[in-house]
């Protein structure tokens, strides 16, 4: 998606076209970082994960936009329904981006070109919003052409032809090659992929280990990785860093509760439920505590597995320091089926068509449209 967040903030208020645009937070808040840009925002060196006050010392005329995670998370389905109507087999790497498997569809879809068409038309009816497709025999080829046809473009790179596609662009243009990557390949004179091809696969392994070996794979457009349909999703989790760091219990449990609640709506979402709760945190000096249990019987109910988390946290809360991340997720994921329970299955039943209408409400009007359990907490800080 083209500017994903920056593009829903546009439909909702037309007056932002044409303007440099950041979704994120506050500039005035110490922390806060850009979340999406707008093309006419990076024109003046803004993007994303820069930090918002930097960003608007570079664009003094920037328009800051907060985030509303629950919006986009509403269209991020639309897309992703979408796509299902091509293919089965879609795998979405981001709330902005996925691939798609096209294998076996030509007699449906047409040509490459075709389907990238049909496709690309598809989103904009469905949600007024751009993208661009990359096609490709691998996904990493069909990345790195979708990041050459930004914006609102489309290329197709023909089985065969990937090395010469590959050749003239940069090291940089690798997904996961960062500036510290690319800085080492040209030390060692290797600024544009075909000088990574050239060097050879012995000496690129030889030279960077398992990196230099993927690194030259990908130089020739041989690195490939299977789809990932969502129907095999090993995990679910959710993450969040504060804007200044906290030692207030509440307030850290209700954030708890919201993030259990968004990986419970997933899982009830895709029909599973999980046996393993894992808690992360993170405190001001970076120290990363990870906990975890495992469930007698799995379960994706919020109230249950946010039980669950909130022990994890409070034990691992052991320092007087002030906490900067907190994260959980939902593992060992097994199918929706479960064993009823003579005693207990009317208050079951009553605590899942709650749910069940917490998720429609959520559905229709977006995820802050609606707070629950210690959630609620929340509330008295908007």
């Amino acid at each position: 998606m083209d500017c994903f967040f920056v593009a829903v903030e546009r439909l909702k208020d037309s007056s932002l076209k044409g303007k440099p645009v950041a979704v994120g937070g506050d500039p005035e808040a110490g922390r806060s970082v850009v979340t999406s840009a707008s093309y006419e925002a990076r024109a003046f060196g803004v993007h994303s994960a820069m930090p918002m006050a930097v960003a608007v010392r570079r664009c003094p005329d920037l328009v800051v936009v907060p985030v509303d995670f629950g919006l986009y998370d509403q269209y991020h389905c639309k897309v992703k329904k979408m796509l299902h109507s091509f293919s089965p087999v879609v795998e979405m790497t981001s709330i902005d981006e996925g691939y798609i498997d096209l294998s076996g569809t030509e007699r449906l879809w047409g040509t490459p070109m075709e389907a990238g068409e049909r496709i690309r038309w598809a989103v904009k009816q469905a949600t007024q919003l751009d993208c661009t497709a990359g096609i490709a025999s691998t996904r990493m080829t069909a990345k790195i052409a979708s990041g050459e046809a930004k914006p609102n473009g489309l290329l197709w790179i023909p089985a065969g032809t990937e090395a010469q596609f590959l050749a003239p662009l940069s090291v940089g243009a690798i997904p996961g090659v960062g500036g510290k990557t690319a800085a080492l390949l040209e030390s060692f004179g290797l600024e544009q992929i075909h000088q990574i091809a050239s060097a050879g696969e012995s000496l690129m392994a030889s030279t960077l280990g398992a990196t230099g070996r993927w690194l030259w794979r990908t130089s020739v457009g041989l690195h490939e990785r299977k789809l990932t349909p969502e129907w095999r999703r090993k995990s679910i989790s959710k993450e969040i860093t504060f804007r200044t760091d906290t030692t207030d219990r509440e307030y850290l449990a209700a954030v708890l509760h919201m993030l259990t609640e968004k990986v419970c709506r997933q899982l009830r979402r895709e029909k599973k439920r999980a046996r393993t709760v894992s808690l992360k945190l993170r405190y001001e000096d970076f120290e990363t505590i990870d906990r975890s249990r495992t469930l007698p019987q799995p379960d994706n109910r919020d109230p249950s597995l946010f039980s669950v988390a909130k022990d994890l946290m409070f034990s691992a809360i052991t320092r007087r320091v002030g906490i900067r991340l907190i994260g959980v997720g939902l593992s060992n994921l097994t199918g929706s089926g479960r064993q009823t329970e003579l005693f207990s299955e009317g208050q079951w039943l009553k605590e899942w068509y709650r749910l069940q209408a917490i998720d429609r409400t959520r559905r229709q009007f977006g995820f802050n449209s609606l707070l629950a359990g210690e959630a609620i907490h929340l509330a008295n800080l908007q």
